[in-house]
Formats: C-alpha cells, sequence, structure tokens
C-alpha cells in the first residue's frame, strides 16, 4: 500500500469536489494539518474514517486504497479481496506502531524509574564541606552530632570522611560513603570514638583489607605511634596471644587519616596500639599521664550502618527486569501481529 499514492488521489478528489483542506476536515472532524499530512503522505487516515472520507468525496473504499478510479459501479471479487487485504493490512500497520509506541514508553519508564531510584539512592554531594557536615549530622537519627569535616581521603569508589565533634572537642567520627556513577553518595555506615587517642579499625575495600588510624587531639608528647594486631592463621586465641607490631608510624600532629594495607588473616583490636616518645615505648601505665585523659565524657560512641546497601541493586535489577519483560512482551506481539506467516 503506497501511503504517497493514497494521498496524492485524496488530494486530487478533494480538488475535483470543489473542497479545501479546512472545508475536508470539518466535514470528517479532524484538523486541517491531518488533512495535510494524509495529502503529503507523511501519514495515513485512521481505518475508522475511511468510510466517511469516501461518502465526502464520493468515491468508494476499493478507490481510496487502490488510488486510482475504478470504471462504471461494478467492483470485481478481485477488487473486494485486494481491498481486504489493504484494510488488514492497515490495520496491522497500526497495530504494530501502537506496539512499539508501548515499548518505547515502557522503556522510558524503566529508565526513569531505575535512574530516580539510584539518584534517591545516592543523593548525598561532597562538593560542599557544609552540605556534607550537615549530611553526616542527619545520619545519626538517634544521636545528637555536630560534624566538622577535618580530613577525607578516597580509595577506589568509597570516600572516608574524618570529623571533629563541635560539642565535644577531641571525639571524633569517621564516615564511610560509596560513590555512584552520577558523582553523588550514599552512606556506608559512621563510626563515633570518644576515644581521645589514636582510633585504629579494619576496613575492606574492594578485595583489598586496611587498617585504618585517625585521630583529631593534638598528642603532644608523642613522636610515633605503632597499630598492633593479631594473626587469625595462629590457631591461637587473640586474646591469650601478645599482638605483634603491624607498623610503626611517624607522628607528625592531629587530625590525621592514614590507610594501611595489611594481610586478609589480621586483626585489629582498636585499644592494641603503642605510643613512642623519643625513641621508646612509653609504658601503659604512663600513658594518661603523657597523653592526658583517654575519653571525652558524653560525646557519642557509637556506629551507624545503611543495611540495605545490597537490597538496593536486587531492588535496581528488579526495576530494569520488569521493563524488560514488558519491553519484549510488545516487540513480540508486534512482530507476531504484523506477520501474518507468525
Amino acid at each position: 500500500m503506497n501511503q504517497e499514492k493514497i494521498g496524492s488521489f485524496i488530494r486530487d478528489i478533494r480538488k475535483e469536489n470543489g473542497l479545501t483542506q479546512e472545508q475536508l476536515a470539518e466535514k470528517l472532524g479532524v484538523s486541517q494539518k491531518s488533512v495535510s499530512r494524509w495529502e503529503t503522505g507523511k501519514t495515513m487516515p485512521d481505518y475508522a474514517l475511511l468510510p466517511g472520507i469516501c461518502e465526502v468525496l464520493n468515491i468508494n473504499v476499493a478507490e481510496l486504497l487502490g488510488a486510482e478510479r475504478i470504471a462504471g459501479d461494478d467492483i470485481s471479487k478481485k477488487q473486494v479481496t485486494v481491498t481486504a487485504q489493504k484494510l488488514i493490512s492497515l490495520m496491522n500497520d497500526r497495530h504494530i506502531i501502537k506496539k512499539i509506541l508501548c515499548a518505547v514508553l515502557s522503556a522510558v519508564i524503566t529508565l526513569a524509574c531505575a535512574v530516580g531510584f539510584y539518584m534517591h539512592e545516592f543523593d548525598v554531594s561532597v562538593d560542599s564541606t557544609a552540605d556534607l557536615e550537615g549530611a553526616i549530622n542527619a545520619y545519626h537519627f538517634n544521636d545528637e552530632v555536630s560534624a566538622d569535616i577535618l580530613e577525607r581521603q578516597a580509595i577506589g569508589n568509597r570516600l572516608y570522611v574524618l570529623y571533629g565533634e563541635k560539642e565535644y572537642p577531641g571525639a571524633c567520627g569517621l564516615a564511610c560513603l560509596e560513590k555512584g556513577i552520577f558523582g553523588n553518595y550514599r552512606f556506608v555506615g559512621c563510626d563515633d570514638s570518644d576515644y581521645r587517642w589514636v582510633n585504629a579499625a579494619v576496613v575492606t575495600i574492594g578485595s583489598a583489607k586496611y587498617c585504618v588510624t585517625y585521630c583529631v587531639n593534638d598528642l603532644s608528647e608523642i613522636d610515633a605511634y605503632g597499630v598492633c594486631g593479631f594473626n587469625n592463621k595462629s590457631g591461637q586465641n587473640p586474646f591469650q596471644e601478645d599482638p605483634s607490631l603491624i607498623r610503626r608510624i611517624e607522628y607528625q600532629g592531629a587530625p590525621f587519616l592514614h590507610f594501611t594495607e595489611i594481610a586478609d588473616s589480621v586483626s585489629i583490636s582498636p585499644f592494641q596500639t603503642k605510643y613512642y616518645r623519643n625513641g621508646a615505648e612509653i609504658p601503659d601505665e604512663d600513658l594518661e599521664d603523657v597523653l592526658g585523659e583517654r575519653s571525652v565524657e558524653g560525646a557519642p560512641a557509637s556506629s551507624y550502618g545503611t543495611a540495605e546497601l545490597g537490597l538496593f541493586y536486587v531492588l535496581e535489577g528488579i526495576i530494569l527486569l520488569l521493563g524488560f519483560i514488558f519491553v519484549r512482551y510488545f516487540l513480540t506481539d508486534a512482530h507476531g501481529k504484523g506477520n501474518p506467516n507468525s
């Protein structure tokens, strides 16, 4: 079925009947723009309009779809068959277009939902210190925290942020955020500490394991500190064996945030830290005299974690899977309807 040929035929017959595009459009209850698009071959009239077009232009459906006049008043069986086939083809073409549009709409809605859900999850901006401090404060839904960001360090897709507690000088916290594909972040967790000395913890980033040490309180009388740990492969109870020194780090003042890669078999105790002055280790019984009080009274000492880290990706996968199913359904159905042999 030649769409342009049919359009030219409609134009010629309209002019034979002395009608303008506006007049034909008014009689059919459509816009002049629709008539213009028919006549230029850009679109086909809806099959529901075919009887009305034929009545206004004084032609029959066989002539309209064949785009030519038929001599006499009789239509042969062959012409009826051809006309019926063209009508079926027209209806199938419209059906296919609708199904393709439904598939496109399904894809757009799926992407919009997936992207919107993703951006809602990864909604923390780290460009502004004030915004990041506000986000850390809001993340502490049970504790009143007033964060003062001091240091930050990115490792892989994780960002670690060291912050002091404005209301409790000497107390600190370490926030961990995960970077999204659009540049914003989401919280993985926050650890608040009322411990004034060097805090130590173990974090795993990808396939690597790190000992992270951090402190916001200036320890003026030490020149180095060392982190001790236990070898889990030893088979002994860690609390019954002496921890070994993993690494000794030169102390250059606070605040600081330091990462040291360690073996997977090593575990760290936050209180197994040694302190050195003038090259010699400070005995445990002298530490408070040298470093001051161990903790800040009344400061927050809690941990917060985002429980649904993995669940988010499961939900994203479900959204994309449902979208794929709908798109595939519409495209398969469109193919089946458009192919008489399917």
